[in-house]
């Protein structure tokens, strides 16, 4: 973190100019900032710290959020599992034990790929007579080695080096179950597009997943909100429960909240 000794130039054009790329190296080295962080760090008000936001996001060298700023990326950047698995491991563990804890034994469950995901099923031991629908071959085998569940794998096409399955067409199979819950981890959240994927089959899937679903929750952790991925999955309001890490930003909390139950885990 920038602190606000580092900002000591006093000539005024000078000052915008050193705060802007310092906004940026902030953005880019921490994933997002909010506008609270900004004035503090700066000594300068509310107004002026969203002036420099929107004159950068012009620039395209930041994105705007409600409250703040995120890094630019590009839309349907997806991380390999070999990645996204050691990335905000604790976060990810917490999420999961709550995700736990909403599981019934005898229950009826759908879960997606990612690694949240995939933490949530290795504390599934708990568990008893569970029906599990998934698509993930690494979450099956796993699942096979280590438990007694009954195990439902998806068919269609196998994504090469992501370990699961997408389908360009809808499963019959999936018309014919009826599903109490259904888990799903995705690539990003926004407040006015939804929940969205990083590949169209794979929205379509968890989509058809979900329409056959009672309940609905999407795991995800802090820094997938104020983000759009390609593919759109379903509306805010469509799912039953966010559950998310401890460090979601009060700003975010409040907004989101407005349109769907956040649970802190």
């Amino acid at each position: 973190m920038i602190e606000k000794s580092d900002v000591m130039n006093n000539n005024d054009n000078m000052f915008s100019l050193e705060r802007k790329e310092k906004i940026v190296e902030l953005v880019n080295n921490n994933g997002k900032v909010s506008v609270n962080d900004l004035c503090n760090i700066f000594n300068v008000s509310a107004s002026t710290i969203r002036n420099d936001l929107n004159e950068l996001e012009l620039e395209n060298k930041i994105k705007r959020t409600h409250g703040g700023a995120i890094k630019v990326s590009k839309v349907g950047l997806e991380l390999l599992p070999s990645l996204s698995e050691t990335k905000m491991v604790n976060e990810k563990k917490a999420i999961a034990k709550y995700a736990n804890s909403l599981i019934n034994d005898g229950d009826t469950i759908a879960l997606s790929s990612g690694s949240t995901i995939f933490e949530l099923v290795k504390t599934l031991t708990n568990k008893k007579n569970l029906t599990i629908i998934l698509n993930n071959l690494h979450m099956a085998s796993w699942l096979e080695e280590n438990t007694d569940f009954q195990i439902i794998l998806i068919g269609g096409i196998l994504r090469n080096k992501y370990h699961f399955i997408t389908s360009p067409i809808k499963s019959d199979l999936l018309n014919m179950i009826n599903i109490d819950k259904t888990f799903i981890s995705i690539n990003g959240i926004d407040y006015n597009k939804g929940i969205t994927s990083a590949d169209l089959e794979t929205a379509n899937t968890y989509k058809t997943i979900l329409e056959q679903s009672i309940n609905k929750y999407v795991l995800a952790d802090h820094l997938k909100f104020d983000t759009i991925s390609f593919a759109k999955v379903i509306d805010l309001d469509e799912c039953n429960s966010i559950i998310t890490d401890s460090f979601i930003s009060d700003d975010i909390y409040n907004l989101y909240k407005e349109k769907v139950n956040i649970i802190k885990a």
